[in-house]
């Protein structure tokens, strides 16, 4: 008999797909791993098994161990949610979604199968509790959304602290993030035998482009490696152009003076997976791209390939196939489907590019 004792022994070890339709016309090979298979439909299953396991070690920031019956909590809009709400089921914790108020438009599914795994979700308070009337006009004006997101934040910095059975993941600074994407790197490195010319992804929190390629690397694999950003909602990194060159985008500047008003201060102290990133020299470029480049690109995918994915990994594509013109035939670039179309149906027709 063949069978799995766990659920969470399923994640990983996603099959990898060439695209023949869609990059008929290019001369390198385009490759997609697909993501979407893992149990709750995406690519963040994998490091939120990690960060949860480093938290029962005690592998956290203020060396907190995560105790049986504990809370987990993080502050999502996208696939961290149900990754860490599943994660939390299998393993028998309480799992805390912090939502920010922007994002809780067309009865956003993700949020739904948060709550089918059993996570509880509840709205993030709003930035005017952390700052005054001057900083949150002023921050407001800057950017709304992000401004929103880091009262999010906030709110979990301070559940982890006033509760002792708490544990907040904090994807963003969490190194266990990007360890546990390192596991993808590995199984594209055996899947393509090594033979991988560029690799590249959106980035968030940035675990799984630094992951992919750290793990890469550790096989002397050195791609070109590109990253992607959804135009007008950049957050944590600063950009100029519509394609970037290394050494010309940067941390933002504002979200950072946003993180020491709102008083934020284990990020204003510890290293962020963003700038452990760009420590080590990646990514090689990065690409801004329309939420409607990448709703096109998803729809192809879906109508012409069969491959039912979200708005991330329609960027992902739309991106690749620039790279793949650039390259010349039998080179590979490898990039990811990270999700499942049905999370954004609560969006239809206008569907959301998150990362």
């Amino acid at each position: 008999m063949k069978y799995v004792d766990n659920m969470l022994e399923l994640i990983g070890n996603t099959p990898i797909f060439k695209l023949n339709k869609i990059a008929r016309d290019v001369p390198a090979n385009v490759f997609v791993k697909l993501e979407y298979l893992n149990p709750s439909g995406s690519y963040k299953d994998r490091m939120a098994l990690a960060m949860v396991e480093a938290a029962e070690k005690g592998l956290t920031w203020n060396h907190k161990k995560l105790e049986p019956g504990g809370i987990i909590c993080e502050a999502s809009a996208g696939n961290t949610a149900p990754a860490v709400a599943f994660v939390c089921a299998v393993k028998g914790y309480k799992a805390k979604i912090i939502i920010y108020k922007p994002m809780l438009s067309g009865g956003n599914i993700r949020l739904k199968i948060t709550g089918a795994f059993g996570g509880g979700t509840s709205e993030a308070k709003l930035p005017s509790e952390f700052l005054s009337k001057e900083d949150l006009k002023k921050f407001l004006e800057l950017g709304s959304d992000r401004t929103h997101v880091i009262a999010g934040k906030m709110q979990c910095y301070e559940m982890e602290k006033n509760n002792p059975d708490t544990i907040w993941l904090d994807q963003i600074y969490n190194k266990y993030n990007y360890i546990g994407h390192m596991t993808m790197g590995y199984e594209l490195y055996e899947q393509l035998d090594g033979k991988i010319d560029a690799f590249g992804c959106a980035v968030g929190s940035g675990g799984a482009l630094l992951g992919v390629t750290l793990a890469l690397a550790e096989k002397g694999v050195h791609p070109l490696s590109f990253g992607i950003l959804p135009y007008g909602s950049e957050t944590y990194i600063d950009l100029h152009n519509f394609e970037t060159k290394k050494g010309e985008f940067e941390k933002s500047k504002w979200i950072y003076k946003l993180i020491k008003r709102i008083g934020l201060k284990k990020w204003q102290t510890e290293t962020s997976i963003i700038d452990e990133m760009f420590k080590r020299g990646y990514p090689d470029s990065f690409f801004r791209i329309t939420a409607e480049e990448a709703r096109d690109m998803a729809n192809r995918l879906c109508q012409e390939e069969g491959v039912y994915c979200g708005m991330s990994s329609g960027a992902n594509v739309a991106v690749a196939l620039k790279i793949a013109r650039r390259l010349k035939k039998n080179q590979n670039v490898v990039t990811l489907i990270v999700d499942r179309r049905d999370r954004y149906l609560g969006e239809y027709p206008n569907d959301v590019f998150i990362v």
